[in-house]
């Protein structure tokens, strides 16, 4: 039988954490923006500053601030780590290999559209940062498994990014960040860099002509030749 510990109230330096995220939620902050210092803050909750200390700790835990020594704290630029870290244990929880359907048809609703848009929105910078990255599938096709599967993720978070649309990258990272060992899987399999380096250029063509259609139907059988190689390749 587990035995729990009693729990005690929340502690004030989480009720001093909760009231400087909201004022960060509702811009009161701005990105980058230097918090008041330990000493204003004791001053203005009325406690010592050591439990605004603690408070900054929490927030630091939350993604919310950065603390620089000597200097103070700032509010922080938005992150998806917190998103990742907690899809990450999720997936470790119910196991990647059994919810490898489910990834799939998740990214097949999601990179769909994001390739669909990205022909319609990316620029030159967009099709020169995809263009570099199949570059290095190119070159690392034959000799390194890990540099050719970072290579292929940082394709797909390039479409993302080519969207112009933030929301997009936010839940495209924390989603494929945690598929390196899937992705990597294709790389095992017979013929599966080349044909995998066939469909990102298929899908780089599309985008550059800036056909979405075509761009969609690219991604969208590229996903679903991916699961079906990978599938296979594990049940053997």
């Amino acid at each position: 039988m587990v035995l729990f510990s009693k729990v005690e109230p929340k502690r004030l330096p989480e009720i001093i954490a909760d009231q400087i995220e909201e004022a960060i939620i509702q811009r009161a902050f701005d990105i980058g923006m230097q918090l008041p210092s330990e000493q204003q803050l004791a001053e203005q909750f009325g406690v010592s500053r050591n439990v605004v200390r603690e408070a900054f700790k929490f927030l630091k835990e939350r993604g919310l601030i950065t603390i620089q020594n000597g200097s103070g704290a700032y509010v922080a630029e938005p992150s998806t780590e917190h998103t990742r870290s907690a899809l990450g244990r999720y997936l470790r929880m119910v196991g990647t290999q059994e919810a490898l359907s489910d990834l799939f048809h998740a990214r097949r609703l999601l990179e769909g559209e994001n390739a669909r848009l990205a022909a319609q929105c990316a620029n030159e910078e967009d099709i020169a940062t995809l263009e570099e990255c199949l570059d290095r599938m190119r070159e690392h096709a034959a000799d390194s498994i890990d540099k050719w599967s970072s290579a292929d993720l940082d394709f797909h978070i390039a479409i993302a990014r080519a969207t112009h649309n933030p929301f997009l990258l936010v839940l495209l990272e924390p989603l494929i960040g945690h598929l390196h060992d899937v992705i990597a899987g294709g790389y095992n399999v017979p013929g599966g860099p080349e044909q995998g380096l066939q469909a990102h250029v298929a899908i780089f063509e599309a985008i550059r002509a800036a056909d979405p259609e075509r761009a969609y139907a690219a991604v969208i059988a590229h996903l679903r030749d991916s699961e079906s190689r990978i599938g296979n390749h594990d049940s053997k």
